[in-house]
This record gives C-alpha cells, sequence and structure tokens, in this order.
C-alpha cells in the first residue's frame, strides 16, 4: 500500500493537470479580425451561387468542430470518471494505511 498510494496520487495530478490543460482550449473562438474577415467576403458576393458554395463550406465546417468538440468531451468524461475512482480509493484506503502505520 505503501508503493500504491503515491502512484495513485501522481497519476491523479496527472490527469487533473491535463484535464486543467485541455480546457483552457475550450472558449478559443474567433478573433475580431478573423470575423471582419468573414463578413467582408460575404458582403463581396455578388453571386448568390457563390453565398450558397460558401454557407455550405461554413456549415461543414461547424459539423467538423462540433465532432471534434463531442468526441474531447467523451474523452474528458471518461478521466473525470479515472480520477472519481482514484480518489475513491485513496479516500478508502486512506484509514488503513493510517491504521497500519499507527501500529509501528
Amino acid at each position: 500500500m505503501k508503493i500504491i498510494r503515491p502512484f495513485l496520487l501522481f497519476i491523479s495530478i496527472l490527469l487533473f493537470g491535463w484535464l486543467f490543460m485541455s480546457n483552457i482550449n475550450v472558449a478559443a473562438t474567433l478573433n475580431e479580425a478573423e470575423i471582419n474577415s468573414e463578413v467582408g467576403k460575404v458582403n463581396s458576393f455578388t453571386n448568390i451561387d457563390q453565398l450558397k458554395e460558401f454557407t455550405i463550406e461554413k456549415i461543414n465546417y461547424m459539423e467538423v468542430i462540433r465532432e471534434r468538440f463531442s468526441e474531447n468531451a467523451m474523452i474528458r468524461i471518461i478521466v473525470i470518471s479515472v480520477l472519481v475512482m482514484i480518489q475513491i480509493l485513496l479516500y478508502a484506503t486512506k484509514s488503513r494505511f493510517h491504521a497500519q502505520n499507527s501500529k509501528f
């Protein structure tokens, strides 16, 4: 138990760090220059077919982004579940670990 607890704690800290770092990029959005550029492209279209093509490209791009966020969300759920199990195991073994140390 002396080796398992520090190992689980180390894994737990690494997974918490990964979760923290992966959530930094979740809030990334288009900046004002990109938005203005896209609005300028839309305003420059004179043919409705060009506008339709541009809109379809944007919708397809949004679909790809949605799928990527969905995959990332599932990975985060799995990592959070593993972290919860590790924390429960660490908490459950804490009293036994302290009881063994007090005997020596």
